[in-house]
């Protein structure tokens, strides 16, 4: 990959604005931290942008890789990471290329990576090269019924989208992709929503409060409401609400 390459323009571009105050994904933190045992342990994230995930993993006391093609990316990582005294090594790398041994990874993960592709089975096959037979990766993509779906598919349609061609998973989707891949699904997480009503149902424990902070909404309703809230957040029709889903996977033993 050459600094020609427009894709690394584009993200050079993109990063090379400066930090755009990203936040760390605790789902993808917990389970990379869940599915590890120490700092022996080898954790790489694919397509690292601003780093805030592998920061936070590596504060927890893991070995971190952070890939990325951009160099601006790569530059914002190692700041942040001094900041925050995060041991991350910033490496620069193509994810369908990855400058790694084969079998010496023990998880991957990836956020908002995996829906750039067109066709990801050479980007995923990569990454089971790469990984232990026991490893793991965390596939984490942008999920189908979203109004970001759509406000996303107009701009493509307009050649105005930041990131160029872009598609979306459902649950269903995003395990087949795996799967057929060589992967075998363990674990399933959704995370955030951008439709309004589902975000207050969200927040419905603390939503509304006064000047003395209390809750405005009455408790008699406030607590069945949260109830049936958090109980639908735990089901299975709720990921297809969420605003990104999330595969953990390891190895298809009969694939291997």
């Amino acid at each position: 990959m050459t600094k020609s390459d427009p894709v690394k323009k584009t993200w050079d571009e993109y990063w090379s604005r400066g930090d755009p105050g990203y936040t760390a994904h605790k789902e993808i933190v917990d389970r990379a931290v869940r599915f590890t045992r120490g700092d022996k342990d080898v954790i790489l994230e694919i397509g690292a942008g601003a780093g805030v995930d592998a920061i936070e993993i590596a504060l927890a006391g893991r070995t971190v890789i952070a890939l990325d093609m951009s160099d601006e990316s790569l530059k914002l990582i190692r700041s942040k990471a001094y900041a925050a005294k995060a041991r991350v090594l910033a490496v620069r790398g193509d994810a369908l290329y990855l400058p790694f041994k084969s079998g010496s990874v023990d998880l991957i993960y990836h956020q908002g990576v995996l829906e750039h592709f067109r066709k990801p089975d050479r980007f995923l096959a990569e990454q089971r090269r790469t990984m232990k037979t026991t490893g793991r990766i965390i596939a984490d993509v942008p999920q189908t019924f979203t109004l970001y779906t759509i406000k996303k598919k107009i701009s493509i349609a307009r050649g105005k989208w930041f990131a160029g061609w872009e598609t979306q998973y459902t649950p269903h989707r995003l395990k087949r992709t795996l799967e057929q891949a060589g992967f075998q699904a363990i674990d399933a997480y959704g995370w955030g929503f951008d439709f309004r009503g589902f975000l207050l149902l969200d927040r419905i424990d603390t939503l509304g409060k006064n000047r003395f902070g209390h809750p405005v909404i009455p408790r008699f309703l406030r607590n069945p409401i949260g109830r049936l809230w958090r109980r639908f957040e735990r089901s299975h029709i709720c990921d297809y609400l969420r605003f990104s889903i999330g595969i953990v996977a390891g190895r298809d033993e009969n694939r291997d």
